[in-house]
């Protein structure tokens, strides 16, 4: 029984050594921003794209913001996995239900591009061309050659 509780124990330390460790990558939709975060939400990284600094600071700062979100959901994300994978399907579940879900099955993804507006018009459906008849669409099963 000792046995088994110092491998417990073992294992508890080193998920908690992984966990302490995590981080996630994560890029903007848009391309123009990339974050490294941890489950605490801590940038380890972020990588503007020149572009992005050219649209002003409302904007740099709602794409930092919403990338930072996106790196820290799946950080935390990737620690209900390993979680899961070291603990078990039914411990994670209870975890989780303590915890709250994990950020992908609540949203699979909290940054919404921005809708277009309502005046604009849908774009025209353009008609089928019409459909040709072949006329020797049996002619490969009629030639008795085909046949064996």
């Amino acid at each position: 029984m000792a046995a088994v509780n110092e491998e417990r124990m073992r294992a508890t330390e080193q998920l908690q050594r992984e966990l302490g460790v995590l981080t996630a990558t994560t890029e903007h939709p848009n391309g123009m921003c990339m974050v490294t975060a941890s489950p605490k939400g801590e940038i380890k990284a972020l990588h503007l794209h020149p572009a992005l600094l050219n649209q002003g600071a409302q904007a740099v700062g709602q794409v930092v913001t919403e990338t930072v979100q996106l790196a820290t959901n799946a950080a935390v994300q990737a620690s209900f996995n390993k979680m899961a994978l070291a603990l078990g399907d039914g411990m994670a579940i209870d975890v989780e239900s303590i915890a709250g879900d994990s950020p992908f099955r609540s949203t699979w993804n909290p940054v919404v591009p921005p809708k277009a507006p309502a005046e604009q018009a849908p774009p025209e459906r353009r008609q089928r061309s019409p459909r040709v008849e072949d006329p020797d669409e049996d002619a490969f099963f009629e030639n008795p050659l085909w046949r064996r």
